[in-house]
C-alpha cells in the first residue's frame, strides 16, 4: 500500500488549521458587530425596531417569541448617559463635558412618569433619577436615601411631579417633592407591617398602600392618616392571600395577588368587588399598569413575560426571559404614559420603553 509522505500531510494539516482560524475570526467579527450594534442602543437610549417582533397572540404559541400582533414595540432602552443637574428655570440642561461621571443604572426596580420626564428608582444606589425624553439625560435626586430603612422600592408619580415611593423595610410610604424634599410619610403600625405598591386617587388625594403580611389595602387621607382598609385576608371575591401590586384604571383599584385566584381583582375606590380575571394566565404577578382603554398588563415572574388583559380576556404574552431587547430578567415596575409603556427591567440593569399601538388589529381571544 502506498505510503503518504510527511511533507504533504504537514501541508494538508497546515491548510485546515488555517481555514478554521479565518472562520472563527469571521465569526468573531459578526458577534462583535451584533453586540456592538445592541450595546450602541442600548446606552445611547436610542430606537430599535425589531423584525421578529417578541410577543405572541393568546394561546397560540408556547413560546413568547414567536409572532406578534402589533401592540406592543420596543422604541428605546435606557442603561445610561450623561448626568445633568436642574437649571433655575425648572429645565434640565447639559453639565461641561468632564464635569460629572456618568450614569449607570444598577438595579431599576420602579419606573414612573409624567409629562416627558421619568423617574427610576435604583434599589442598589438608593437614587431616584430623574430621566429627560427629549434630551436623554440624567438628574439624580440622592436625598431620598437618607430617608429609608431598606431599599426604596414601587413608585407612583403624581400630576404634579411629586412622587410616593414605597419603603417595605421602614413600614412607610414617603411622599416627595420634585426636588426631593420630603413632604409627608404614611405610615400605620397597626395596620401596614410589608408595604408592597402605592397608587393614589389623584381626584380625592386618598394614598392607597398595599400590605403584603395583612392581605389588604391601607387608605390614607391626603394628611397621613389611615381612614379604612379595604379587603381582607382570605379566599373569594375581595379576600386576598398574597397581595403583590396595585394599579388605578377607570374601573377602580386593580389588586394582585401571587397566591389568590383569580390573581387580578378589581374593587371600586370604597372596596366593593367588581369582577376578577387572569385565572390560567397569570402564575406571580409582580407590577401592573392599566393604560386609557382599559388594557392591562402585568408583570409575570414566573417566565418573565408581560400579559396584556382587556375586559378580562387574554390579549397577548409579551416578552420572555433574556437580555435583548423585548425581553426581560425581573420585570420590576410598570407605568403607562400615554402610548408608552415603561417596564423597569431590573436584573438587566434597565428601562425599556415599549410602544403602544392603540389601533392595533388583535383577534379576539378568551382567557381571563
Amino acid at each position: 500500500m502506498p505510503q503518504r509522505r510527511p511533507g504533504k500531510c504537514r501541508v494538508a494539516l497546515i491548510s485546515r488549521l488555517t481555514r478554521i482560524l479565518l472562520l472563527n475570526a469571521t465569526l468573531v467579527l459578526i458577534v462583535g458587530c451584533s453586540i456592538a450594534e445592541l450595546e450602541r442602543v442600548a446606552t445611547e437610549g436610542g430606537s430599535f425596531d425589531s423584525s421578529q417582533p417578541i410577543a405572541s397572540q393568546a394561546k397560540t404559541a408556547a413560546s413568547p417569541s414567536q409572532s406578534g400582533s402589533g401592540l406592543l414595540a420596543v422604541e428605546s432602552v435606557i442603561m445610561r448617559g450623561q448626568q445633568d443637574v436642574q437649571g433655575t428655570a425648572g429645565q434640565f440642561r447639559r453639565l461641561a463635558v468632564g464635569a460629572v461621571d456618568e450614569v449607570v443604572l444598577q438595579q431599576p426596580v420602579a419606573v414612573g412618569g409624567v409629562d416627558n420626564i421619568l423617574y427610576i428608582v435604583d434599589a442598589t444606589l438608593k437614587i431616584v433619577f430623574q430621566y429627560d425624553l427629549t434630551t436623554k439625560l440624567f438628574r439624580p435626586i440622592r436625598e431620598v436615601a437618607e430617608y429609608f430603612t431598606g431599599d426604596p422600592g414601587r413608585i407612583y408619580v403624581a400630576k404634579d411631579h411629586s412622587f410616593y415611593i414605597v419603603d417595605t423595610l421602614g413600614k412607610q410610604v414617603l411622599h416627595f417633592a420634585e426636588d426631593g424634599s420630603l413632604l409627608s410619610r404614611f405610615q400605620d403600625l397597626a395596620n401596614l407591617s410589608r408595604p408592597m405598591d402605592v397608587v393614589v386617587d389623584e381626584l380625592t388625594g386618598n394614598v392607597f398602600v398595599a400590605d403584603g403580611s395583612f392581605s389588604h389595602v391601607v387608605v390614607f387621607n391626603s394628611f397621613g392618616r389611615a381612614t379604612r382598609v379595604l379587603g381582607r385576608r382570605g379566599s373569594g371575591p375581595g379576600r386576598f392571600r398574597g397581595i403583590t401590586a396595585l394599579a388605578v384604571g377607570s374601573d377602580g383599584l386593580y389588586i394582585f395577588d401571587r397566591l389568590e385566584m383569580p390573581p387580578i381583582q378589581v374593587l371600586s375606590w370604597d372596596g366593593a368587588f367588581r369582577y376578577g380575571f387572569g385565572e390560567d394566565a397569570v402564575v406571580y404577578p409582580i407590577a401592573a399598569a392599566v393604560d386609557r382603554d382599559q388594557r392591562v398588563y402585568v408583570s409575570d415572574q414566573s417566565d418573565d413575560t408581560l400579559r396584556i388583559f382587556q375586559d378580562g380576556n387574554l390579549l397577548m404574552t409579551f416578552g420572555g426571559a433574556g437580555s435583548s431587547p423585548g425581553r426581560f430578567r425581573t420585570a420590576s415596575g410598570l407605568w403607562v404614559n400615554g402610548d408608552r409603556l415603561y417596564v423597569a427591567d431590573s436584573l438587566n440593569r434597565r428601562v425599556q420603553v415599549l410602544r403602544i399601538n392603540p389601533n392595533a388589529a388583535i383577534p379576539a381571544a378568551s382567557g381571563g
